[in-house]
């Protein structure tokens, strides 16, 4: 187990630690909801949804939150105005675990926002994300509205092939976001498929070791792209790459991982939880004895 010499940042995000030395918290799990495709959603431009399945999904994903000892959070994909208030209203309503606006327009991600503050749940809500291409009035309203965390997406099409050119975005792109006001700032060092996983681990450790900001990346996607792996139609192939994608920014240090559908939680969640247990030792023997609650004590119960 290695450490870190630059002091690691910790951030609470509605009673959700995040960051720090590896091992030293749990990995924070974050699973999507109402993305393209999703089968809980009824009707995407309205933003109605299947309640009960939705909930369903919700619930059993704090179940094994609980279970393994691996703190949640869930993202909420958001395309736009309307569905964006629907869908924040519904998560809101259904469960306590932060939430991470998930926009894919500037209406969306307006709308989260105001609406997460009419909600006065601005305190468990991470914006999700930030990039260099982000507009200004995304920034405006984020300030308009007290957004505290958001996540910093280090991509660009020269960060897609350079581990290094993910670093330099971030020189440029934490300044202009803690001048919105937002503080707890998470990286997200960008997995588009298989051969940017590797670069986006490599990222994590250098943000890390650099920075010091808590750090992850959405690994799903390194899976989710490999189209010669889904055509073959291969549930426990593919559930196996899936598993080992997600595992191993783990393994070097990430702090929190995007591991896709939420429903995808039944077996990633118990695979990274593995991993957590098998370092808590690491940290006992050093003499710094994990939490009750953490994975190395829930082991037995996967």
């Amino acid at each position: 187990m290695f450490r870190f010499e630059r002091e690691q940042l910790v951030f609470d995000i509605g009673g959700v630690r995040v960051g720090g030395q590896p091992g030293e918290n749990p990995t924070v799990v974050i699973g999507s909801i109402f993305y393209k495709g999703d089968k809980v959603v009824l009707d995407e431009r309205s933003g109605k949804v299947d309640r009960e399945a939705a909930e369903g999904l919700i619930r059993r994903f704090e179940e094994i939150s609980d279970r393994t000892g691996l703190p949640c959070m869930l993202d909420v994909v958001c395309t736009n105005a309307e569905n964006a208030r629907r869908y924040l209203e519904f998560v809101v309503d259904v469960t306590k675990m932060p939430i991470l606006i998930d926009f894919t327009t500037d209406e969306a991600a307006i709308s989260g926002m105001e609406v997460a503050k009419e909600l006065g749940v601005l305190d468990r809500v991470v914006l999700n994300s930030l990039t260099p291409e982000t507009r200004e009035v995304i920034f405006q309203k984020a300030k308009e509205v007290g957004i505290r965390a958001a996540i910093a997406l280090t991509y660009s099409s020269r960060a897609i092939i350079s581990y290094r050119e993910r670093i330099r975005i971030l020189d440029t792109l934490i300044p202009k976001i803690k001048s919105a006001g937002i503080d707890k700032i998470l990286v997200d060092t960008c997995v588009l498929d298989i051969a940017t996983l590797g670069l986006a681990c490599r990222a994590i450790y250098e943000v890390k070791r650099r920075y010091g900001y808590p750090c992850g990346c959405g690994a799903h996607n390194a899976v989710a792209s490999w189209k010669q792996l889904l055509e073959k139609k291969n549930k426990i192939l593919t559930v196996a790459c899936t598993a080992i994608a997600n595992g191993l920014p783990i393994a070097i240090g990430a702090d929190f991982i995007l591991f896709g559908p939420v429903s995808d939680a039944e077996f990633i969640v118990p695979a990274i939880a593995v991993i957590n247990a098998a370092y808590g030792q690491v940290l006992m023997e050093e003499g710094r004895r994990p939490r009750p609650d953490h994975p190395r004590f829930k082991i037995s119960r996967l």
